[in-house]
């Protein structure tokens, strides 16, 4: 019975580079040899009890460097191998309905927080609407060198899944602190993430109506969605492959930091406790 030749290594390897599948490869062992704790593939639950997949989660490795409290951010990422330029663009305006404290996704324990009142999260992470937009799209080519501008479907899905996990997460946690009787000292925070293996660009519009556009290592959406009838808003980061190590070790320095501050009120608060 005759069968199929093999298919060459070179064509499986293509395939593979422009399915995407070998991006997410690379950003899981860049991140595991940056000593972050990587979680490939995590899935949890949809509503109605369907199931859907992160590409991956990520968080430093370590801790313990200030005895009874904790400060540490989730990375919850996604990956889009994309072979044409993706446009950030319809820049978020200040208003007074900007719903601004859900552009920071944290959680802190014990409940009352005994520390928030010194350490302000939405200043922290800046909470703002500064360089922040409202739409992306994806660039495709069609005939020769005719390129048009679109609404990406796999671009929309990797922001629901990470905004939706996020939600999730946050949840989650909220419900475990309720219960907790301790006297262990967090701040977590949840950082959804979309890196791009291509040109990332942002584009502004003046007051005369020209186009600026200007190609950029991390640009910032304001991505809103419905959980059931419930209208919700996550921003998200958009990074290039390139610029995300960079990124990730400036929030890690910045957690670092906030960590020792929440330590130095808790040891005025409870001398002796370290």
């Amino acid at each position: 019975m005759p069968t199929e030749l093999p298919i060459s290594i070179d064509v499986i390897r293509d395939a593979l580079e422009r399915s995407g599948y070998l991006m997410k490869s690379r950003v899981v062992r860049s991140l595991a040899e940056a000593d972050f704790f990587v979680e490939p593939n995590v899935s949890h639950k949809m509503p109605r009890g369907a199931k859907q997949g992160i590409d991956l989660t990520a968080e430093v490795a370590g801790g313990l460097n200030h005895p009874g409290v904790c400060v540490k951010t989730t990375f919850v990422i996604q990956t889009i191998n994309n072979a044409y330029p993706i446009v950030l663009l319809t820049e978020r305006p200040s208003t007074p309905n900007a719903d601004f404290e859900s552009y920071i996704k944290f959680g802190t324990s014990p409940a009352p927080c005994p520390f928030i009142d010194q350490v302000h999260v939405y200043d922290e992470r800046a909470a703002d609407w500064h360089n922040l937009f409202s739409e992306i799209c994806a660039l495709d080519r069609h005939e020769q060198d005719e390129f048009t501008a679109r609404r990406s479907d796999d671009i929309h899905s990797s922001l629901l899944n990470a905004s939706q996990y996020t939600e999730d997460e946050v949840n989650a946690f909220d419900e475990w602190v309720a219960e907790e009787t301790g006297r262990y000292w967090r701040l977590f925070f949840w950082h959804p993430i979309v890196v791009v293996s291509g040109q990332l660009l942002t584009a502004k519009v003046t007051a005369e109506g020209a186009v600026q556009l200007q190609e950029v290592p991390l640009a910032r959406l304001e991505f809103n969605w419905h959980d059931g009838e419930v209208r919700k808003t996550t921003v998200v980061e958009v990074v290039r492959e390139d610029f995300l190590l960079e990124r990730l070790d400036s929030i890690r320095v910045q957690d670092s930091a906030i960590e020792a501050r929440i330590h130095s009120i808790k040891l005025a608060q409870e001398p002796g406790a370290d």
